[in-house]
């Protein structure tokens, strides 16, 4: 099982290294500022069944 996952800010560029938590289900989604440039993103994670996640995100609609 992976402990991080990361994905790149739309806005500023940068690789953000996120935590991941499989206990929250196998198809998570929330929105979490970048660390960087403060920008919201909706990030969607999802587990496979050996525990492997895949990590997407795009920029928050306001």
């Amino acid at each position: 099982m992976m402990d991080d996952g990361s994905y790149v800010c739309d806005s500023c560029g940068e690789d953000i290294i996120i935590p991941l938590d499989s206990t929250g289900g196998a198809s998570q989604e929330y929105v979490e500022d970048c660390p960087v440039c403060c920008r919201p993103h909706l990030i969607r994670v999802t587990f496979d069944p050996d525990g492997e996640a895949i990590v997407r995100a795009e920029p928050e609609l306001q």
